[in-house]
């Protein structure tokens, strides 16, 4: 047994293309390889100073331990799609970077407001997410405080996630992470900085779908354990680890565009063994970059205001409305399965036809997916309420 997995594993890894493992945002591409961190410790000494400053209790920044990181972003080198920081702690890692045409402000009040969940902003990457430990700090209205930062301001909490299912394998996966978020200004510019680590293994791959077009952001999740795609339902399949430093900044005085960078790090497969490489990390990365300039650069975009009203009035549904709602869903989904090959999976099939899927969901599963069909409505995207009978 122990030498068919070994070798399954090796075959299973030349199948296991690019993957969406991703966390958080970030796109522009890295040539992984050997680690190059020595010929930029500038770089690499901020990235250190952030994680140590993840989990302990300062709640001020030393700016030197951080001004060559920064400097690196804002630099011509930092514009480098090919640049590579190598590996960190036995987990893949790539850069990446995207141009967003919205002001700095405008970004941090839609991607980080904690009153719009951040499946909003994101999509095709995540399905559910929140505070398991209350954020520390002043998280609150974050947004108003960019152009008016004297000193750093720190926010730490532990968070959940849930991402969206794989491009490839249709595995999905839970995990808590620390985050901090800083928001400095160095040099006259102002920076938001977040800084994610995984806190342990993520829950085993269960099975989802990707329904139709992924651009569509159509998906479903059937809480079964394994892999969707043929021949990898038997894999227990783990995030076992990642970490992450963004940094938002206008690389403009015009405050026209906000320039987002990450350093991005990840350990997952099966059987302890680290099959992630860069291109997968990659994939994920130009997955979550079309959505989420879709979604801030949307003229349709509705105000953050009128997002926050509608999903506190959702939320504010007895169980017995909200699945009211939910029901041109459930009969756009038993359409789609008898035609869409991602749901033609007999137990998915058996979930939808029978009502199983949306009638044993949580309440948070019901409230982010009706949210979601708003959110498509108002962007003028396609919704599952479209596809009803």
């Amino acid at each position: 047994m122990r030498s068919f997995l070994t070798v399954s594993i090796v075959i299973l890894t030349l199948l296991f293309g690019p993957t969406s493992f991703f966390p958080f945002p970030g796109t522009a591409l890295s040539a992984a390889g050997q680690d190059r961190s020595a010929a930029h410790p500038g770089w690499n000494e901020g990235v250190e100073y952030l994680a140590a400053m993840l989990t302990n209790s300062e709640t001020s920044v030393e700016l030197p331990k951080v001004s060559s990181l920064l400097d690196f972003v804002v630099s011509e080198k930092g514009g480098d799609a090919n640049f590579d920081p190598g590996k960190r702690e036995n987990a893949s890692g790539a850069y990446f970077f995207i141009n967003v045409k919205a002001p700095l402000s405008k970004v941090v009040k839609y991607a980080y407001n904690p009153a719009i969940p951040a499946h909003i902003t994101l999509p095709s990457v995540i399905r559910l997410a929140g505070w398991k430990t209350k954020p520390t700090g002043p998280f609150d209205g974050l947004w108003e405080k960019v152009g008016k930062v004297e000193e750093p301001l720190v926010i730490r909490g532990v968070e959940y996630e849930e991402i969206t299912p794989d491009l490839t394998t249709g595995g999905y996966y839970r995990y808590d992470m620390d985050r901090m978020m800083v928001l400095l200004n160095y040099k006259g510019r102002d920076f938001l900085l977040s800084v994610t680590r995984q806190k342990s293994p993520s829950t085993v791959g269960r099975k989802g779908a990707i329904i139709g077009p992924d651009a569509d952001w159509n998906y479903f999740y059937s809480g079964q354990k394994g892999l969707s795609k043929t021949g990898l339902g038997w894999v227990s399949s783990y995030m076992y680890s990642a970490f992450s430093v963004s940094i938002f900044f206008e690389p403009a005085a015009s405050k026209s565009q906000t320039r987002c960078v990450s350093f991005k790090w990840l350990r997952a497969g099966w059987g302890g063994i680290n099959m992630v490489k860069r291109e997968n990390i990659l994939e994920g990365c130009r997955r979550f970059a079309d959505d989420f300039k879709k979604i801030l650069e949307s003229p349709q975009l509705p105000e953050a205001e009128q997002l926050i009203d509608t999903y506190a009035r959702i939320k504010s549904l007895s169980d017995r409305e909200l699945i009211t709602k939910l029901q041109p869903i459930g009969e756009a989904l038993k359409k789609l399965c008898r035609t869409d090959p991602a749901l033609s999976h007999r137990n998915f099939q058996d979930m939808i036809e029978s009502g199983k899927y949306l009638n044993e969901m949580s309440r948070e599963e019901r409230e982010n997916l009706l949210m979601s069909e708003f959110v498509k409505l108002a962007v003028a995207k396609k919704s599952l309420l479209h596809r009803s009978p």
